[in-house]
């Protein structure tokens, strides 16, 4: 079996990456899906038959494998190959790719825990709103004070200011937080959500009110929201499981 990895852009595999992410029992956030959208990406071909593909972030960091049915039987191998691809040394793999998992498991040095990923729960209940908060769309006067209070919170401020994906929470008109709403590149009714509360107004609610408005928003966009947060960020799991959403999937990093 000749195994081949050739090297493609990402316009030409797209179709097929979205196609096998809404296979997966879960969605990414996107952490994962900018790690992906940021790789080397390969045609894996066997015997000149395209069978597959995977993705390199980084050049040390496998963020996708996948194979065909018809070319499952050769997993390990194949894998055993994208490992050598550039300078391979770890791999990001949700729990919820299943494929990607048994073969990124059959022989690591390291696993730590990564990530979780969240989905709305279908029965959440819409947490109590702080008295006096209300949210709105960030406008383009709002980011000097935005960066002012959430420092580098978010990256492209102005650029995601502009497309409308920054909201501002506000408790009498005074800004107490801020979240966000980034569309998917890869799924496509979906995004992802996450909030940062002003330093000074934590700890009274306000959060756990910002992903609610967040999960609402998404709802009335019709998409479907995702977050995610890092695996030991115990705070963060809290908020999000305390505005209805919950986690069957983590993020695994391992390494050879």
């Amino acid at each position: 079996m000749n195994i081949h990895f050739a090297r493609v852009d990402l316009a030409k595999i797209k179709a097929r990456l979205s196609a096998h992410l809404l296979t997966l029992a879960s969605p990414v956030d996107s952490f994962l899906e900018d790690h992906i959208l940021q790789s080397h990406h390969y045609h894996i071909l066997l015997d000149g038959e395209m069978a597959g593909w995977t993705a390199v972030h980084n050049e040390g960091l496998l963020t996708q494998f996948a194979l065909d049915a018809p070319y499952r039987y050769l997993g390990q191998p194949v894998f055993a190959r994208a490992r050598k691809l550039e300078q391979v040394r770890e791999a990001f793999v949700p729990t919820c790719d299943e494929l990607f998992l048994a073969h990124a498991l059959d022989d690591y040095r390291v696993l730590e825990k990564q990530a979780y990923f969240f989905q709305a729960r279908p029965d959440r209940q819409v947490p109590a709103t702080p008295l006096g908060m209300t949210h709105r769309r960030a406008h383009q006067d709002d980011i000097e004070q935005m960066n002012t209070l959430t420092g580098d919170f978010f990256d492209r401020a102005a650029w995601r200011v502009a497309e409308g994906q920054i909201y501002v929470a506000l408790r009498e008109g005074t800004p107490v937080g801020y979240g966000v709403i980034e569309p998917s590149t890869l799924y496509p009714a979906a995004a992802s959500i996450g909030m940062i509360t002003v330093e000074s107004m934590r700890n009274q609610g306000i959060g756990t009110a910002i992903i609610g408005a967040l999960l609402d928003e998404c709802a009335r966009q019709q998409r479907t929201a995702i977050a995610g947060c890092w695996y030991y960020n115990h705070l963060s799991k809290k908020t999000l499981e305390k505005a209805g959403m919950y986690s069957q999937t983590r993020l695994l990093k391992i390494s050879y």
